[in-house]
């Protein structure tokens, strides 16, 4: 072999040795920034309304232990990390089918409640969905909706409440 032909072999092997060390430096960065993001805890922004205590108890329903536990089980949702939300969304998959399953207690047995009930459901189970087949730029809305969903049953609940004082009222004064 020349001494030409050897340069160029030496060059050759020079080049590709420098593109297997830069990507293995790329790789190892890279797995890196994926462990550091797997280390931080992802989280979406809630908003839970109030527990209804002091409408519940104008209704005599304080000890509705059912719908103590749902608020508790939403409570608890909202401060765990995102990829590790299934088995309370399985939790509270399960309360709202107790809960639907049975009469709902007094005034609530309507059909806007019962309603609002039902919709709470099924976003639970498209959030459930969405954690069995994570996809990142779902579950976080799905889980908003969900909040915003049972956020418009409680307000439903305090809303029947000023219908029926109002109805009372008119009623009164005739």
């Amino acid at each position: 072999m020349s001494y030409s032909s050897r340069l160029l072999v030496f060059c050759f092997l020079s080049f590709i040795s420098c593109n297997t060390n830069s990507s293995t430096v790329g790789t190892t960065s890279t797995t890196l920034q994926i462990q550091e993001e797997k280390g931080k805890k992802m989280t979406a922004d809630l908003p839970l309304a109030a527990y209804p205590e002091s409408l519940l108890k104008d209704y005599g329903l304080d000890e509705w232990e059912e719908f103590r536990n749902l608020y508790e089980t939403m409570e608890r949702l909202k401060s765990l990390d995102l990829r590790e939300v299934e088995v309370n969304i399985l939790g509270l998959s399960s309360r709202l089918k107790d809960l639907i399953s049975k009469p709902l207690p007094g005034a609530f047995e309507t059909p806007q409640i019962r309603s609002r009930l039902k919709v709470v459901q099924m976003q639970t189970q498209k959030s459930r969905y969405f954690t069995r087949h994570y996809k990142e730029d779902s579950l976080a809305p799905s889980l908003e909706a969900l909040y915003a969903h049972y956020n418009a049953l409680l307000n439903r609940m305090a809303v029947l409440k000023e219908e029926a004082n109002t109805v009372e009222s008119e009623t009164a004064q005739n």
